[in-house]
């Protein structure tokens, strides 16, 4: 039994079980039945003599000595409706002499036996024998027959031959054998499907090895970083992995949780919410959620959390790096092309045009703009890329000359800085795209000592308030009308800066967006070169 499979093992168990029982109950429960057939046997025997042994009609007969033809036909009745329990019915007068026989040849003969004696000696109760009568052994219930004077005028005898009552024990016998047959065919049918649907369930594997699939799987689970829960829609906790246990207590999520609201919408759009920043406990997390309706109807969500540190600072260095790369990309092809322009000048030997073409240059570099106004070495190789790349879109980018940065702000670290200046200027472009009108993009930063703020304005494609209204509720998550993931970027940084983010927009007219930060933030003073920002 150890090596075989648990549904052998049950298919085993449940035949054995039916088995036993079957056995037992043969064993308890037939001489039981035997017994009560035999004693319902007797009774039966006892109360047909007691009713024909006062029967009217019958008294009549023995008194006029003879049965008539319709007495004998209704007692042949009477022996046809009692077959299944009582073979012979004869009636003797006090001589022992037969009046009454089913066998017809028989009447008028010596009553066999010898056991009528206590009828004839006036027995007032019936009484059972078993005797050798004509032609086999019987089981006899004799009963005395008196006038109304109480005269004994003979008996009445009603009998079962021993062979029918053993017909009727063994055919007790074979039914109890085929109920015990049955039951256990039935019982091996029952395990088998029982055995097939255990497996069904389980997807074809045997219930040990689904067990152990399962205990692997929590292990796995419990040894993920993020944290893993899934809730219904009475917000009970059905399955929670070992991590996120740190965040959620109870079986029941309550109504005061920052992720309840997330969850409802959820519900509501049975649609897949990407990762949000949300804050549980006083820590900054990621959250996603997973609609799991279309499992079984199984009508719940799945939440998985991450803190979300890591993957910030993971982020906001991949990002700040891409923006830096651009920036040096656009300078390099930019200045490279001047360099072409100027070197031909100088082949062909026309040296003041290559002097003019310089002063042009110099002229309108805006690097230099970018430079005076912006302090902050990273920023400004920023913008200044993005300047050059707005000239190779043929994108008129524009520094306006009221901006400032300090070398040092207090508001936002260097990379959160380039974060939202990138990415700003970033959707700006896309949503001017392709667009044969006015291509004009315009930037403002100032950090005085109460706040910073931020805008950038273009004539692009613009936003409806539909549009608008996902930016700012969370919901925006795919890239439409120029504005995408970047969005949702700055918009966190905006909130975990306690900031304000304001977007005022018409379609095909153009867009501003302003971000305001007045909290100070103690790292924002920091600027090391291990968080991604460059110094010049």
């Amino acid at each position: 039994m150890k090596n075989l499979s648990l549904t052998k093992k049950l298919l085993i168990s449940y035949v054995v079980l039916v088995i036993a029982v079957s056995v037992l109950s043969v064993v308890l429960v037939l001489p039981g039945q035997l017994r009560t057939m035999n004693e319902n046997l007797e009774v039966t025997l006892s109360r047909v003599a007691y009713i024909l042994a006062h029967d009217t009609e019958i008294i009549q007969a023995f008194k006029a000595g003879e049965f008539s033809t319709s007495l004998s036909e209704r007692l042949r009745g009477i022996s046809e409706m009692t077959r299944d329990t009582i073979d012979y019915i004869v009636i003797a007068d006090k001589n022992s002499m037969r009046l009454y026989h089913p066998d017809k040849k028989l009447i008028g003969g010596k009553f066999a036996g010898g056991d009528e004696v206590n009828a004839l000696n006036g027995t007032n109760e019936a009484y059972i024998t078993t005797q050798q009568g004509h032609p086999d052994i019987q089981k006899r219930a004799f009963h005395t027959v008196r006038a109304e004077n109480g005269e004994i005028l003979g008996f009445v005898m009603a009998s079962t031959s021993t062979k029918s009552i053993e017909a009727h024990k063994w055919e007790m016998i074979l039914r109890a054998c085929g109920l015990m047959l049955f039951s256990l065919v039935t019982g091996l049918l029952l395990a088998t499907g029982i055995t097939v649907s255990v497996r069904r369930v389980l997807l074809g594997y045997d219930p040990t090895t689904f067990a152990r699939m399962y205990l692997q799987r929590e292990e796995i689970l419990d040894k993920l970083y993020e944290s893993i829960f899934v809730v219904n829609k009475k917000w009970r906790l059905i399955y929670r992995n070992l991590p996120s246990k740190s965040y959620i207590e109870g079986d029941t999520l309550p109504e005061t949780s920052p992720l309840y609201q997330y969850i409802s919408d959820c519900f509501k759009s049975s649609e897949m919410v990407p990762w949000s920043s949300v804050e549980l406990d006083g820590k900054s997390l990621l959250v996603s959620l997973v609609p799991l309706r279309p499992m079984e109807n199984l009508d719940a969500v799945m939440v998985i959390l991450r803190d979300r540190t890591e993957i910030v600072q993971l982020t906001e260095k991949l990002t700040g790096s891409n923006h830096l790369v651009d920036a040096l990309r656009a300078n390099t092809h930019e200045f490279r092309n001047k360099l072409h322009i100027i070197l031909g000048f100088l082949q062909l030997g026309k040296i003041e045009d290559a002097k003019e073409y310089i002063g042009e240059v110099w002229a309108k570099d805006s690097g230099q703009n970018i430079l005076r106004y912006i302090k902050d070495k990273t920023i400004a190789a920023l913008l200044i890329g993005k300047a050059n790349r707005a000239t190779e879109s043929d994108i008129e980018f524009e520094l306006r000359s009221d901006s400032y940065l300090p070398e040092r702000n207090e508001f936002l670290t260097s990379n959160e800085l380039m974060l939202v200046v990138g990415n700003l200027i970033e959707n700006a472009y896309e949503a001017i795209g392709d667009s044969k009108g006015e291509r004009h993009v315009e930037f403002f930063i100032n950090a005085e000592p109460s706040g910073m703020t931020i805008s950038v304005d273009d004539t692009g494609c613009g936003m409806t308030e539909e549009q608008i209204e996902k930016i700012l509720s969370r919901a925006f998550t795919t890239k439409g009308a120029g504005h995408g993931y970047g969005m949702r970027r700055i918009r966190e940084i905006v909130e975990r800066h306690s900031g304000y983010l304001n977007i005022e927009s018409e379609v095909g007219e153009g867009t501003s967006i302003t971000v305001s930060i007045s909290a100070k933030s103690p790292k924002a003073a920091e600027n090391d070169v291990d968080n991604g920002a460059v110094k010049y």
